[in-house]
C-alpha cells in the first residue's frame, strides 16, 4: 500500500475553508505511531529507534484524548530503555516542547504533557504531512 493510498481517508476529511481539523491531526498521529510499532516489529527496533518522535506522538494523542501520561508511561510509549527515554524526555523539556508537572495526589509521580509550543509545532508538522 502506498503512502498516498494509506492517507487518502485523511485527505478526504480535509476542508479548504477550515484547514485540518484536530480530529484529522490526531488520526494522523495515531497512524504514524502505529506504523512505527509495526515497522519496529517487522524490521527491528534497533534499526529504527526514534524515542523523541514516539514521545511527541504519544503526548499529542493523549492531549487530544485528555489523558495524563506519567513519566513511566511516556518511557514505555517511547519503546526504548528507560534511561534512553528519560534522556530524550529531558532534551524535549530543554527544547520547551514538553513539560513535567507533579501529581497533586502522589508527589512521587510526575505527569508529562506538550507545552503550547510543542502542541503548535506538532500541529504544524502533522498538518503538513496531511497536506502533501
Amino acid at each position: 500500500m502506498t503512502y498516498a493510498i494509506a492517507m487518502a481517508p485523511i485527505a478526504a476529511q480535509r476542508t479548504a475553508s477550515l484547514g485540518v481539523s484536530p480530529l484529522v491531526l490526531v488520526d494522523m498521529a495515531k497512524r504514524l505511531y502505529e506504523l512505527r510499532k509495526v515497522r519496529g516489529t517487522l524490521l527491528g527496533e534497533a534499526l529504527f529507534s526514534e524515542p523523541a518522535w514516539d514521545i511527541l506522538l504519544d503526548l499529542f494523542i493523549s492531549d487530544h484524548e485528555r489523558r495524563q501520561l506519567s513519566v513511566s508511561a511516556v518511557c514505555i510509549g517511547a519503546r526504548a530503555p528507560s534511561a534512553t527515554a528519560l534522556r530524550y524526555l529531558t532534551m524535549l523539556q530543554d527544547a520547551d516542547l514538553v513539560e513535567r508537572t507533579r501529581d497533586e495526589r502522589d508527589g512521587r509521580r510526575s505527569h508529562v504533557q506538550l507545552t503550547a509550543l510543542g502542541r503548535r509545532r506538532m500541529t504544524s508538522l502533522l498538518g503538513r504531512l496531511i497536506e502533501e
